[in-house]
């Protein structure tokens, strides 16, 4: 894993920027975080997946605060209950020896409801793909296993219009985007496959600043 400090630093390096120290440069910050997401919506990584256990009251919990809406959840059991996910307009065909589920939006709480038609209490364990925590922190380790795809894609979200060379932006968006489908089918194949080694090494002569 590459923490926040190297893809700062290797995605300063691909915006050809000289200042290094960009401790406080919330663009930067915004745009590697953002990356982060984008990287997490396009695919369901392995990597990308959590579990936890939820508790049922009168058929609803609500699900984590992290959870994320794009993928679903992987999986939702009770002890060797499996459910299965429903349609929320098929939820009166089922009862309590059924085990099935349909998601709501809680928009006064913001947080997401699971619900069951049939079974009212007991302890749910989820498996979900999660919205990754914002990186500040120069230790914080970023999730995504290729830290160079995270920061050619931010170095490609920062080019705006012509300011600057609109090829080397898609020459970036293209290499971005070729890690993250080599990342999935890597996944899928043989699990994360961890970039080795600091990031920073490929800033060649600038390398040791």
């Amino acid at each position: 894993m590459h923490t926040y400090e190297e893809i700062r630093q290797r995605t300063a390096y691909l915006r050809g920027e000289t200042n290094y120290n960009l401790d406080s440069d919330e663009v930067i910050e915004n745009h590697i975080n953002a990356s982060v997401k984008d990287i997490c919506n396009s695919f369901s990584f392995s990597w990308n997946l959590t579990t936890t256990d939820i508790t049922l009251s009168s058929g609803t919990a609500n699900l984590p605060s992290d959870y994320n809406s794009k993928w679903g959840l992987y999986d939702a059991r009770e002890g060797e209950n499996i459910f299965e996910q429903i349609d929320i307009k098929d939820r009166d065909k089922f009862g309590s020896a059924d085990y099935k589920y349909y998601i709501t939006y809680d928009a006064t709480n913001k947080v997401y409801v699971f619900n069951s038609p049939g079974v009212q209490s007991g302890t749910v364990t989820i498996y979900y793909y999660f919205v990754p925590e914002v990186m500040d922190e120069d230790t914080d380790q970023c999730i995504v296993p290729d830290g160079e795809a995270v920061a050619y894609l931010a170095a490609s979200k920062m080019w705006i219009g012509d300011e600057r060379n609109q090829a080397l932006k898609q020459d970036y968006e293209k290499e971005a985007g070729a890690r993250i489908t080599a990342m999935y089918r890597d996944d899928l194949n043989s699990g994360p496959d961890i970039t080795q080694g600091n990031i920073i090494d490929y800033n060649s002569n600038l390398s040791g600043y």
